[in-house]
């Protein structure tokens, strides 16, 4: 009886998987894209003595049903010469869902949730007292921005605008809110 519950159970999932495949054959089923990035973060405890960050990112997406994608993301900032010698780098990795609706043939916006890890390194990182040190911390991205596709395989993405939360030690409130615009190149596949 088991048996014949999960060959059962196995045919239905099976099925579901190849009709949503079949109707969606046209709709390209992974991304990756590279993205520039600007940061601006309040990296040091206390007020707002900010730094801008520059870097990149590269992430990989799986489309899901119902306009969802699963997205892993890596990326790179670094500033240097922060108060004539100190320096900082971000180096995150986060994972989450992806919400996308086409409004034009070529236009699509996105929302994005990612979680995951931060390590910042340099003279500026949490616990380094002015020498080089480094740090892992809890890291969250929550924003958006819009795809244009320029071929069916290729898209650009003009802007991508996301709160990027990191919660390192720095003996005030132990985060830091910070800021995220991005733009970047996307390859469907």
């Amino acid at each position: 009886m088991r048996k014949r519950i999960a060959a059962m159970l196995i045919g239905m999932a099976l099925s579901l998987l190849f009709s949503s495949r079949s109707a969606a054959q046209d709709a390209p089923r992974m991304a990756a894209g590279i993205d520039y990035n600007y940061v601006r973060t309040n990296a040091p405890p206390g007020g707002c003595g900010c730094i801008s960050m520059n870097g990149g990112d590269g992430w990989f997406a799986y489309n899901l049903p119902h306009s969802f994608a699963a997205v892993a993301q890596f990326s790179i900032q670094h500033a240097s010469n922060i108060a004539g010698a100190a320096d900082l780098t971000f180096t995150s990795y986060l994972f989450g869902p992806r919400y996308g609706r086409r409004v034009t043939r070529r236009v699509m916006p996105y929302g994005q949730v990612l979680f995951g890890g931060t390590h910042a390194g340099g003279t500026l990182a949490p616990g380094s007292s002015g020498i080089a040190g480094s740090a892992n911390a809890f890291a969250m991205t929550a924003g958006g921005g819009v795809e244009v596709e320029v071929r069916r395989r290729l898209a650009i993405r003009p802007a991508e605008v996301d709160y990027f939360l990191t919660r390192f030690a720095n003996a005030v409130n132990d985060h830091q809110n910070n800021f995220r615009f991005s733009a970047g190149v996307v390859f469907r596949f």
